[in-house]
């Protein structure tokens, strides 16, 4: 058995109480914090608001085991934002678990229709997004803009955002495929940036894959000293896109080289980081 078979079966196995430990512990009172309910869905708590960005469960990704009680788990969500329409990012089954909670839903004009299609939320839920103007709910900002997940043919729509809360600013860019800098609004000093990792298309088996100058040079732009990176080990790709740890190396390596002055941080699914 390969290492990312084995990985994937034990993941899968303790998944159950990987699901409930992080539930555990959003629950508590650690504030300014995420976690990571999959390779870059965020369960977070900031300034006493408890929400999440495309909140996801592996259960979904892989089709198999009992999945939780969402709507007993997920009773304390505020707020659910979502991004795109890509399948590790969506979880309609989680999302119809929890419709009748009382929650306020961040959807994008472009996502409407295909969440409507599986549920039905009511108009006063929902808060359709637009670039540029800020959300507050409670000790939360959020600024959405427009994502920069087309590349060529490829990719879908999606939204961004930048978080503010406790005097922090948090950039969540989202899945990004086209790297130039100069679409982006200027957010201006940041307390940290969360970069999903992507270095080209099918290319996670190529030794030097052609997207990580472009991906370390865009994520070096900002005026941050914090770049903290997700979308590792997303399990339900095949080989040739499943990113690593050792393209996390890669990315590091180059960054230093770019930025030292940039710390690069990884967060894996199962795991926390305080904001």
């Amino acid at each position: 058995m390969s290492d990312l078979a084995f990985q994937r079966r034990k993941t899968i196995e303790n998944y159950p109480e990987i699901w409930e430990r992080i539930i555990f512990e959003w629950k508590s009172n650690q504030e300014d914090c995420f976690w990571l309910t999959y390779s870059a869905n965020y369960l977070l708590n900031t300034a006493g608001v408890k929400w999440a960005i495309d909140p996801y469960s592996l259960f979904t990704r892989i089709g198999r085991g009992e999945p939780p009680v969402f709507s007993q788990d997920l009773r304390s969500l505020q707020l659910v934002v979502l991004t795109h329409s890509h399948s590790d990012h969506l979880d309609l089954n989680l999302i119809a678990a929890i419709q009748d909670l009382p929650i306020h839903w961040v959807i994008p004009e472009f996502l409407l229709a295909k969440v409507f299609a599986f549920i039905d939320l009511p108009s006063e839920k929902i808060i359709v997004p637009q670039p540029g103007n800020t959300l507050r709910i409670d000790n939360l900002k959020l600024t959405p803009f427009d994502g920069l997940h087309i590349h060529g043919e490829h990719g879908v729509p999606a939204m961004g955002y930048l978080a503010e809360f406790s005097k922090k600013r948090w950039l969540f860019p989202g899945d990004t495929r086209d790297f130039d800098f100069s679409k982006l609004p200027d957010f201006g000093e940041l307390d940290g940036v969360i970069g999903h990792l992507w270095l080209g298309k099918s290319e996670a088996l190529e030794y030097r894959p052609s997207k990580l100058e472009e991906f370390c040079n865009f994520f070096s732009q900002f005026i941050t000293k914090q770049l903290v990176i997700t979308h590792l080990r997303e399990y339900g790709r095949e080989p040739n896109e499943l990113w690593d740890l050792h393209h996390l190396q890669l990315v590091r390596t180059h960054i230093l080289e770019i930025k030292p002055e940039l710390s690069v941080a990884a967060v894996l699914m199962g795991e926390s980081i305080h904001l």
